[in-house]
């Protein structure tokens, strides 16, 4: 699955919260996402470190489509020199929690390099990895979860084993 398609499956699962709310979802999740990306990497689970690098890639695309940003665009202009796993998803909570709370306006090209640093480090987390089959397995997951759009009775009624199926390429469809 290519980034730009990955980008719009994953909107169709975006629970709408208000502007400030899902700006603040997305925020959460990326940080949440990669901390279990980190537990999966402990555990030598690749199949689970390559579905939370989705899950992660999941928040950073709806992120950039709350903000009208293409994907696409920062993913292929994700250069970055700094060290892998300084992710600086902190920083850009900052600018979120910043704007909830002051109505600070979020710099643009601050956010954009931040988005762009997270995709450069994203990159190195998939490793040897294939990306999009990764991003394909998310979306059949998320499909799986939730077949028209989100509900909340979805999100909190999973079928676990089916969804490790579909991430193991047992059941895509």
């Amino acid at each position: 699955m290519q980034i730009k398609e990955y980008q719009n499956e994953a909107n169709r699962t975006l629970p709408d919260l208000g502007e400030k709310m899902n700006l603040c979802h997305m925020v959460l999740g990326m940080w949440s996402e990669f901390e279990e990306y980190m537990y999966a990497k402990e555990n030598n689970d690749e199949i689970n470190q390559s579905e939370e690098c989705s899950d992660v890639m999941w928040y950073i695309a709806n992120y950039c489509t709350l903000r009208g940003y293409d994907l696409n665009v920062l993913w292929e202009n994700n250069t970055y020199n700094g060290k892998p796993y300084t992710i600086n998803i902190s920083t850009l909570q900052d600018y979120v929690k910043k704007y909830i709370v002051y109505n600070k306006r979020i710099d643009e090209y601050k956010e954009t390099n931040l988005i762009c640093n997270i995709l450069y480090n994203l990159r190195f987390m998939y490793g040897t990895l294939n990306i999009e089959e990764s991003l394909e397995r998310n979306i059949a997951k998320l499909k799986a979860r939730f077949p028209d759009k989100f509900t909340e009775e979805a999100a909190l009624n999973r079928n676990l084993i089916k969804e490790r199926q579909i991430l193991e390429g047992n059941d895509i469809k």
